[in-house]
């Protein structure tokens, strides 16, 4: 999955399957996003408190905190 764009969808479906309690195996075994950069992701969502109960911020907030990652 190198060199893949990702687009903001992909990564709200991401975080919400980590809300669910999916690990970054499962994850990246239903071929949304590699083990790598699902940790990356979960390590932002952590740090901003998004795997808890809160709705998800819109895409204007996420995509400053997500830009870093997608390289």
């Amino acid at each position: 999955m190198a060199n893949r764009r990702f687009e903001m969808f992909q990564y709200r479906q991401v975080i919400h399957r980590l809300r669910m309690g999916e690990s970054d195996r499962a994850i990246a075994k239903a071929r949304l996003i590699g083990r790598l950069k699902c940790a990356q992701v979960r390590a932002v969502a952590e740090k901003n408190g998004w795997l808890g109960e809160v709705p998800l911020p819109d895409d204007a907030t996420l995509a400053p905190l997500l830009k870093p990652i997608t390289r």
